[in-house]
């Protein structure tokens, strides 16, 4: 179970700072912390997103539109995962915004294509910034 409280001490923030990077007001926060109230995969999802865009806050953003990428990753018992997509500037980007949105051991195989034509998804590049997307679609050989 995805422990929120820890999660938001290894980012060195209040639970004030936490509530409004994730975009929550602090009372919610508060309550998914104390138990009140379950963490849903949508709280995990906002953390570790709020998590990366800390990450990267001082990162200088390029003006280039972002490229979509496919990227799978071998499980333990060593089978290929479907893909997922991932929106990012470059390669390396790509490979942080899969390890940290999808929560994926780091000492995972991973591979990765960019997006080949007539793969692209029909889906909006307006919100490609927090997209992280399992698909069903075969690995491009």
């Amino acid at each position: 179970m995805f422990d929120l409280k820890a999660h938001r001490i290894s980012l060195n923030l209040t639970q004030q700072e936490m509530a409004q990077a994730m975009g929550m007001p602090l009372r919610s926060y508060q309550d998914i912390e104390a138990g009140k109230n379950p963490v849903r995969p949508v709280h995990e999802a906002a953390a570790n997103y709020a998590a990366y865009l800390i990450r990267i806050k001082d990162r200088t953003k390029s003006d280039d539109p972002l490229r979509l990428f496919l990227i799978r990753f071998k499980s333990h018992n060593g089978q290929w995962g479907n893909p997922w997509t991932v929106w990012a500037e470059d390669f390396p980007d790509a490979v942080e915004r899969f390890y940290n949105l999808a929560r994926v051991d780091k000492t995972s195989e991973i591979q990765i294509k960019g997006a080949l034509s007539g793969l692209i998804p029909d889906h909006s590049i307006d919100h490609a910034q927090a997209v992280l997307e399992h698909r069903g679609w075969p690995w491009p050989d």
